[in-house]
C-alpha cells in the first residue's frame, strides 16, 4: 500500500510540474519555473517534516508528490548550461533558498500546528 502511495504521489508531482511549466508565462524563463517549483518543494517538505506522525500518508507527501514535483536533475543541466562565473551563484541561491525554504515549512507548522 506504501508504494502505491508512494507511486501515485510521484505521478501526480511529475503531472503537476509538467502543468506549471507548460502555463509559465515566458519559456524564456524556464529556469526560474524551476527555481520556484524547487523552492515550493522544499517549503512542503518542511510542512510535511515538521507535521511528523500528523500525516498518515506521509511516503504519498514527501517521498511521492514533492519529490515527483522537485527537479535535482534539471537544476544541474541548468547549471550547466550556463556561463562557468554564474554556475556556482546559481547553485548557491538554490541550495540557500531551499534551505530558509525547508525551515519556514518547519516554523508554519510550529506556529499553526500548536493552536489546534
Amino acid at each position: 500500500m506504501t508504494l502505491l502511495s508512494v507511486f501515485m504521489g510521484a505521478a501526480l508531482g511529475a503531472m503537476l510540474r509538467y502543468l506549471i511549466i507548460m502555463i509559465w508565462p515566458l519559456q524564456s524563463s524556464y529556469v526560474t519555473a524551476i527555481f520556484i517549483i524547487n523552492l515550493f518543494g522544499a517549503l512542503g517538505m518542511g510542512i510535511v517534516f515538521a507535521s511528523g506522525q500528523l500525516l498518515a500518508l506521509n511516503g504519498f507527501w514527501s517521498v511521492g508528490l514533492l519529490g515527483g514535483l522537485t527537479t535535482f536533475s534539471t537544476m544541474m543541466v541548468q547549471s550547466a548550461q550556463l556561463p562557468f562565473n554564474k554556475q556556482l551563484r546559481y547553485l548557491m541561491v538554490q541550495l540557500i533558498g531551499g534551505i530558509l525554504c525547508f525551515y519556514t515549512g518547519v516554523i508554519i507548522v510550529n506556529i499553526f500546528g500548536t493552536m489546534n
